[in-house]
């Protein structure tokens, strides 16, 4: 795993910090180190904090999601943090369906939205 993206667990979530900008490795790594962790611990959900990423393109987010997707389908609820207001632009400018996505502002909002969707289960 690469030492970019740390994976941590609080309040029976897995917040994973992206500290650098994404390259295939880093999200094959990536993808294989939570999904490990995803099914070894008993837990609701995952935030993926994307506060530290600076830039962000159409396959890395169309990886990302796959990411997510196969979360969901793990039976946790998955969502992002803290995409920064630049990144949020380009992605509506290059036309990116923003509907598919699970957002939140911070860390203590992204738990509560998973703890919600867990609610309503």
């Amino acid at each position: 795993m690469s030492k970019s993206i740390s994976i941590s667990q609080l309040s029976g979530v897995l917040v994973a910090t992206v500290q650098v900008d994404l390259s295939s490795e880093v999200l094959d790594n990536f993808r294989s180190d939570l999904l490990n962790k995803v099914r070894d611990h008993s837990i609701q959900g995952v935030l993926i904090d994307l506060s530290e990423v600076r830039t962000l393109d159409r396959m890395d987010m169309d990886a990302l999601l796959q990411i997510v997707t196969t979360v969901e389908v793990m039976g946790r609820g998955c969502a992002f943090v803290g995409i920064r207001p630049g990144i949020a632009m380009a992605l509506v400018n290059i036309g990116y369906e923003t509907d598919k996505l699970h957002c939140a502002s911070d860390i203590d909002d992204g738990l509560a939205m998973i703890g919600n969707a867990c609610a309503r289960q």
